[in-house]
């Protein structure tokens, strides 16, 4: 594994440890977890702004994806404007886009299923910024922990390894969507197994650590990708 794959285990750990001592539970993790899907989603924004890599287009007699060439190699500011105007138009998409998934999830999390938990049905505005406050200053010192770990995988794979010399702004915007929604499927899951048994906790730290499994599982086919991706070295003497 690489050493951001293990910064990623630690950043997670936190998390299992709050959760296998007891200190943390659904009214935790649930929101935890949704937090760290905005975190994935601010990264995500960052990778397509600063993407290196050509900008696809649909074009041609039968729709079939042409490219730009990567903006630094085009002479003349008119292209190179073209392509940062695209990556810009690609990241007001993906902001809305992501958005809006981040808020309908978020008013059902915090509005239906947590109040629902206790009170038997939310009686507190799903869409009241205090109720959502509430939840995430709870676990405030995890979600820094898994900002960390984000971030540490942002600047040394994506700045600091060069990936986003050959990233594209399209496939940036769409590799957060399958990891968001596997790792909210694992502990969704998770949650439902662990209301419907009598002892909840043991379920709970099982799915916290299949999360966390498919967390690094996500983020190693990641940086696979973008060594594939990543242009050949060139020969001595070229």
């Amino acid at each position: 594994m690489t050493n951001s794959a293990y910064i990623i285990i630690a950043a997670n750990l936190l998390p299992l440890v709050m959760t296998m001592g007891g200190a943390w539970a659904l009214n935790e993790i649930l929101p935890l977890y949704w937090s760290e899907s905005a975190i994935i989603g601010f990264f995500a924004l960052l990778k397509i702004l600063s993407a290196g890599g050509p900008i696809a287009r649909l074009g041609g007699s039968r729709g079939a994806p042409t490219e730009y060439t990567r903006p630094e190699a085009i002479p003349g500011g008119a292209y190179s404007a073209l392509a940062m105007g695209a990556k810009v138009f690609i990241a007001g998409f993906f902001t809305f886009h992501f958005g809006m998934f981040m808020f309908v999830h978020g008013v059902f999390l915090f509005g239906f299923v947590l109040q629902g938990m206790h009170l038997g049905k939310a009686t507190v505005d799903p869409m009241s910024p205090n109720l959502w406050l509430h939840y995430l200053w709870a676990v405030k010192w995890g979600i820094l922990s898994l900002f960390a770990g984000h971030a540490a995988s942002f600047f040394m794979n994506y700045l600091g390894a060069g990936e986003y010399r050959s990233a594209r702004a399209d496939q940036c915007m769409s590799q957060p969507y399958p990891r968001v929604i596997v790792m909210h499927f694992t502990i969704l899951l998770g949650a439902f197994v662990s209301t419907a048994m009598p002892a909840a906790g043991p379920v709970l730290v099982f799915f916290v650590a299949a999360k966390i499994f498919a967390d690094v599982h996500a983020h190693l086919k990641e940086r696979a990708r973008a060594a594939q991706q990543a242009p050949a070295p060139a020969m001595p003497g070229n």
